[in-house]
């Protein structure tokens, strides 16, 4: 019974897979019938073809390449910057719930300011160069990270306390081997949430000022009425998100794996 379970299962998944490769395919042909045949204007949407010989020619002149390389250390410097801090002020919350009821109300306060309106600010204390996006990334993802970081701290089941406490283990050793591990899930869930807002916080503060990455490129294009770059971008920005996750995921894996095996 459990054989012909497993059989349905993978019919099944396949038969997803394939509704989805055909829905896309679909897509792509409408996309292009819709702008050759002129029902849909080229400023408005681009064929694939053209969107695929846009991103090979900023690919091959390389236009793309400096733009690329700068978003990804921006969202890199703000993402790992706020790992660290969300996850260490997790853990002292947790071990620390006094330090928990002292900070909560004011990153309460600083999480519920809107980002946009905070910009200009960065822009002046910053400037318009490095600093001002690491840090507007920064400010996107470090609570996500904190919250989901205690969240799954919290959530530790009253059983694994006892046997530590059952073991005499203190609070650094109670924290580190059950409440990390059993709080694994959340972190990751966080860490994931917060890759795809840095690479949006990066995009919208570079949209806003900035002379060079991904979102300058963008808006260039838009300014220029370039659909079929502006389509290329959106795509490689979607990929680059996803791919971040799916890093996220493989890292979680690997680690959760070790876990079971210790």
């Amino acid at each position: 019974m459990e054989k012909k379970k497993k059989t349905k299962n993978k019919k099944r998944f396949t038969w997803v897979n394939l509704a989805q490769l055909l829905t896309v395919a679909a897509l792509l042909l409408w996309m292009q019938w819709a702008v050759n045949s002129g029902r849909v204007l080229t400023i408005f949407m681009a064929s694939p073809t053209s969107i695929v010989e846009e991103g090979i020619k900023i690919i091959t002149d390389g236009t793309l390449w400096p733009h690329l390389l700068l978003t990804i250390q921006e969202a890199l410097a703000g993402y790992l910057s706020a790992v660290v801090v969300g996850i260490a002020v997790g853990l002292l919350w947790t071990l620390f719930p006094v330090s928990e009821k002292y900070m909560n109300v004011f990153c309460s306060a600083i999480m519920a300011v809107p980002k946009v309106a905070i910009l200009p600010l960065l822009i002046l204390w910053f400037g318009i160069g490095f600093q001002s996006k690491a840090f507007l990334v920064f400010l996107f993802s470090v609570f996500t990270i904190l919250y989901n970081t205690v969240t799954g701290a919290k959530e530790c089941k009253k059983e694994y306390l006892k046997v530590a406490r059952v073991f005499r283990a203190n609070r650094f050793q109670t924290v580190f081997l059950v409440i990390i591990p059993a709080a694994l899930p959340s972190i990751f869930n966080g860490l994931k949430l917060a890759a795809a807002t840095a690479l949006t916080g990066v995009l919208f503060s570079e949209m806003q000022s900035a002379r060079a990455g991904l979102g300058y490129l963008l808006t260039e294009s838009q300014n220029l009425l370039n659909t079929p770059r502006m389509f290329f971008l959106i795509i490689l920005i979607t990929l680059l998100s996803v791919g971040a996750v799916k890093l996220i995921d493989a890292i979680e894996y690997a680690i959760s794996y070790r876990w079971r095996h210790v």
